[in-house]
């Protein structure tokens, strides 16, 4: 994400500007931002920026390269930004603060613009990607030595853990719209990461591996289990049907039968893991005796859905943008009622928290579960709910 917002496009119309590739740059990130990149059209992006189709093919070779450009600025300015904050070798709990403030300027200044890379790596060229990638790690280098200093009895895997559940909370005020002051927001979120740094973790393994279980007999529900698994690994677009009936030894008439399109399978698939996320909120308010309770046994049944089915919510993230509008917004509204379960049972326990605060410590917590237990090295369920509750019950809001 990047720490300045993308700078406002051209007026509409064909001057020349002098920062021409800069207004390019800015526009499509906004477009990639909100349509993903196999929704995002190249003319659109020239009318965006107010030059012609030939003029941005005079900086950009396609759509690909753009892309690359988009993500290299955003990475750079990420990495020149955190880059900046003095070291303070006898106090790396502060100059660790100084690195979430500056990391959360990125995101504040823009949220819903602020990750394509996230979303979008599939897309990337191999070298963008690879470059991308390099600078992330030497600013998780940073952030893992400091966390080590502050706690040494860390084994690296936690250590891990932790760094990436810092850049997990930091990042979460881009993905959701629950809004409060910006200057709110920020010692809101650098506290939650502080907090989860403290963490208690548990004595389990940091790398757990769900059981694979047994497929359904039912057509349908095989091409949903086998579409799940391909839309998490590859994305959405670069799936085929002939790879869908691939999967369950269908020809692709044979999937049509079930479903009259991809975009049916992927509007089923999303529908499923809203459908999860409402049954583990359930059960775990089943276990509860009161609103401390209940705060804990929600982190842990969230954590166990995403254990249990990571490909499930993997292909949530990965897929969403593919969505058309209105199945876009129902299952923004689900999440929201999701989200709203949630905060009622944190402002049960919590009455002292503004109502927005609460629902921004929420997804927060909601996102470092994801991450941590559908990262490309799972953490389990234990220690994801621990980072979690760390962030719903840390008790230092400005």
């Amino acid at each position: 994400m990047s720490p300045t917002p993308p700078r406002a496009p051209a007026p509409t119309g064909r001057a020349r500007p002098p920062d021409r590739r800069e207004h390019i740059v800015a526009a499509a990130t906004i477009s990639f931002s909100e349509h993903g990149f196999h929704g995002t059209k190249l003319a659109e992006i020239a009318d965006a920026a107010g030059v012609s189709a030939p003029a941005l093919y005079r900086h950009f070779a396609n759509k690909a390269d753009l892309l690359g450009a988009v993500t290299r600025d955003m990475s750079t300015r990420v990495h020149a930004a955190l880059a900046a904050v003095p070291t303070q070798p006898e106090a790396p709990d502060a100059e660790l603060a100084a690195v979430i403030d500056a990391y959360l300027t990125g995101v504040l200044a823009h949220r819903r613009h602020s990750d394509v890379y996230r979303w979008e790596w599939q897309s990337l060229s191999d070298e963008d990607r690879a470059f991308a990638r390099d600078l992330r790690r030497a600013s998780h280098r940073r952030t893992r030595d400091l966390i080590g200093r502050m706690r040494p009895e860390l084994t690296k895997n936690q250590t891990d853990t932790l760094t990436d559940a810092i850049y997990a909370i930091a990042s979460s005020p881009a993905n959701h719209r629950a809004t409060l002051p910006r200057k709110v927001i920020g010692p809101l979120i650098r506290n939650a990461a502080l907090a989860a740094v403290h963490a208690e973790l548990p004595d389990t393994p940091s790398t757990p591996t769900p059981a694979a279980g047994l497929l359904p007999t039912g057509r349908r529900e095989n091409i949903l289990t086998e579409s799940v698994l391909l839309f998490a690994a590859r994305g959405f677009h670069d799936v085929t049907i002939d790879d869908i009936g691939a999967a369950v030894g269908l020809p692709p008439s044979g999937v049509y039968r079930h479903f009259p399109s991809k975009q049916a399978i992927l509007v089923a698939a999303l529908q499923r893991t809203s459908e999860r996320t409402t049954s583990a909120i359930t059960a775990g308010l089943a276990q509860s005796d009161g609103p401390d309770e209940a705060v804990v046994r929600l982190a842990e049944q969230y954590a166990r859905l995403c254990v249990a089915e990571p490909a499930i919510v993997t292909a949530y993230r990965r897929c969403f943008g593919a969505l058309g509008g209105e199945d876009r917004a129902a299952l923004r509204r689900q999440q929201r009622i999701n989200v709203d379960e949630w905060s009622t049972w944190l402002l049960a326990a919590r009455p002292e928290l503004p109502p927005n605060a609460a629902r921004f410590l929420v997804h927060a917590a909601l996102d470092v579960i994801t991450d941590l237990t559908c990262h490309t090295h799972p953490t389990d369920a234990a220690t994801a709910t621990a980072v979690a509750l760390a962030v719903l019950q840390q008790t230092t809001l400005a």
